[in-house]
């Protein structure tokens, strides 16, 4: 299990802020989190906006959460891609534009959207998002399964819900070189459960209340 304390991300709706709003990121950075993250959607003109679902026209822009990064220069981005689209190229060359590459990373990419992910963003990091069986959490074989689907993929480590999650699971994937991030986990019982697992990440729309229960460890 990790020895190190998990990083804290602050969700797209942050501290009862408006998901994937500027406001939302900046009350995350300002109540200790390490990692802010925004979902992630393009308009049928090909535009990056921040949105959830389809775009109204009204979202803040990719480039709108890069200067917020550029502001933040401790501070990583987990980019949770809503679509897969040929326009996803724009998002590794507006990283880079803005000098941030290296502090981005996707989330949201499921089994069948690796291939893409790697063609069109090959330097752009991802966590392969899964569905954990309830009724096998602690079979240990499931789980390894998983974990060498998670490393033949190349991703990071697993992206998962945090009531599929357990101490075997981040033991499995540790052992690997694979991380654990664990979403959304908001309220007090759950952030104590989450935090003695032991993952590499947490999101959280509380992210005080993480950084309080991790730091009270």
């Amino acid at each position: 299990m990790s020895t190190t304390k998990p990083a804290v991300t602050a969700h797209a709706g942050a501290m009862g802020f408006a998901d994937n709003s500027i406001e939302a990121m900046q009350a995350g950075v300002d109540a200790g989190a390490d990692i802010v993250e925004f979902d992630l959607s393009f308009t049928p003109e090909g535009a990056a906006v921040l949105s959830h679902d389809a775009p109204q026209g009204v979202e803040p822009t990719l480039a709108d959460a890069f200067d917020f990064l550029r502001r933040n220069p401790t501070i990583r981005a987990n980019v949770d891609l809503k679509q897969m689209t040929d326009q996803l190229p724009a998002v590794q060359t507006a990283a880079q534009e803005a000098g941030v590459l290296e502090r981005i990373f996707f989330t949201g990419i499921e089994e069948d959207w690796v291939p893409g992910v790697r063609r069109l963003c090959p330097k752009i990091p991802y966590y392969l998002n899964y569905g954990i069986d309830d009724d096998r959490r602690q079979d240990a074989d499931y789980l390894a399964g998983i974990a060498e689907l998670v490393k033949s993929l190349g991703a990071l480590g697993l992206n998962i819900h945090h009531s599929g999650a357990t101490a075997l699971l981040a033991d499995i994937l540790h052992q690997r070189g694979l991380e654990l991030s664990v979403w959304t986990v908001n309220d007090p019982e759950q952030i104590r459960r989450i935090a003695a697992i032991r993952p590499d990440n947490i999101t959280s729309r509380r992210p005080d209340l993480v950084r309080a229960e991790l730091g009270a460890e």
